[in-house]
């Protein structure tokens, strides 16, 4: 694999979203020296957890936009051009760092992107490591807060950043989850007890303010696997 393309996550989602995450952490009590192990099964930490996704072209509107970057994940030229797309869809990859393109001649392929190579075409939406996020499964953290390789669990309660339970059936499915970190953030974009989850492709039109899967999540204690 081409070594740029370690360190890096995508997830950029604005300076509001950064400042209610900070509150969180200062007033939540959390501890970024998490005591469990790798292996052991006792529920532990503080953790503030969002999620991330893949965008999907064709619930994205906005002028075209011609996107510049790399043909394939190997290629040395950020400069090709990529295919015209919807504004927004370019917006939501530039934030979430990957989205599947449905329509043109790359219809099928993924639109990466990430802070340090910038656009480019892949078969797979792309982790930090050159491998493929995996829905329900994929986890992003800073290697200092959890290094590539650790596998968890959340534990229950899930209580949302505006302080309701989440809902049991989405519950279920979270808690259900078992996660491995194989992705990182963008560098500024972690931080202590912060863990960002790839929850799959958008299914809908506004997914982030319409999906019940698209969620904040405060003091959420883990279980190391």
């Amino acid at each position: 694999m081409n070594p740029s393309r370690k360190n890096w996550r995508r997830w950029i989602r604005g300076i509001a979203e950064l400042a209610v995450a900070a509150g969180v952490l200062l007033s939540g009590g959390c501890d970024s020296s998490d005591s469990g192990s790798k292996g052991s099964e006792t529920a532990s930490g503080a953790y503030l957890i969002t999620v991330y996704y893949t965008a999907v072209e064709s619930f994205h509107g906005g002028s075209p936009e011609t996107v510049k970057g790399r043909l394939s994940p190997e290629s040395t030229s950020s400069l090709d051009v990529l295919g015209d797309y919807p504004s927004d869809f370019v917006a939501a990859v530039k934030s979430e760092g990957t989205g599947r393109i449905t329509s043109g001649g790359h219809a099928g392929h993924y639109l990466n992107w990430s802070y340090d190579i910038g656009f480019w075409l892949d078969q797979v939406p792309a982790n930090a490591y050159g491998g493929a996020l995996q829905s329900f499964r994929t986890a992003a953290a800073d290697p200092a807060v959890l290094p590539r390789g650790t596998r968890f669990k959340l534990a229950a309660p899930l209580i949302q950043d505006n302080g309701a339970p989440l809902d049991d059936s989405i519950a279920a499915r979270f808690l259900s989850a078992e996660w491995d970190v194989d992705d990182q953030f963008t560098p500024g974009y972690g931080g202590d007890n912060h863990l960002d989850l790839y929850i799959g492709e958008e299914n809908q039109p506004d997914f982030t303010e319409t999906s019940p899967l698209y969620i904040t999540l405060k003091n959420v204690a883990i279980q190391r696997r």
